[in-house]
């Protein structure tokens, strides 16, 4: 290297894969939560400095919102690969099966990380509320659309409007990773399966 390629790399900025770091992100804040994430905790978090970070991101809000939208692609890229391999219904059981395995296991549950964040915002941070309302909307439409093509290839029976009983699922859905948070005992999470499979079947 000559001296000049040496003078020129001096003050140089790491480089990063902008996905890669909001993946770093958005584990963090499904583990610490908005408000329980400063820039500081996300600037070690994504492993990168302030100044690194200005030059890429406008605040924490916009890591935040890119986050979300990463983790809603990659929970829609999973069910999509599941769908292929075990079919829609099995999916929509089996992904909740996984939550209660994972609390086995490890003694803790992320859960969902959208549904965390929107209760965290239940009434308050007026722009990020509304931008939580969005990508809950979008969820919605994409289970609903999931639970429509079970329906039409026979896996689903039951014949309840699409949206509705995505609605219906995701109720059920939420509420056994809640009491999974709160600690209930495994074997009564065990039996609420019965009412996801019935709302299935």
């Amino acid at each position: 290297m000559t001296n000049k390629s040496v003078k020129n790399s001096v003050g140089r900025p790491k480089t990063f894969e902008k996905d890669d770091v909001i993946k770093l992100a958005m584990n963090h804040f499904w583990e610490h939560g908005f408000e329980g994430t400063n820039l500081d905790d996300l600037l070690v978090a994504m492993g990168i400095k302030k100044s690194s970070f200005y030059r890429t991101f406008k605040s924490k809000e916009e890591v935040f919102f890119l986050s979300l939208n990463l983790y809603k692609q990659e929970t829609f890229t999973l069910l999509e690969q599941l769908k292929g391999e075990i079919g829609v219904k099995e999916t929509l059981v089996q992904i909740i099966k996984y939550d209660i395995d994972e609390a086995k296991k490890i003694g803790k549950l992320k859960g969902c990380l959208l549904i965390d964040c929107g209760k965290e915002f239940y009434k308050k941070h007026g722009i990020i509320s509304e931008y939580m309302r969005t990508e809950m909307d979008d969820f919605v439409d994409f289970f609903a659309k999931f639970v429509k093509e079970g329906q039409l290839n026979g896996q689903i029976t039951n014949q309840l409007d699409a949206k509705l009983l995505a609605v219906r699922y995701l109720t059920l859905y939420t509420g056994i990773i809640s009491s999974l948070q709160a600690g209930i005992e495994f074997s009564v999470v065990d039996d609420l399966l019965f009412f996801v499979e019935e709302l299935l079947k």
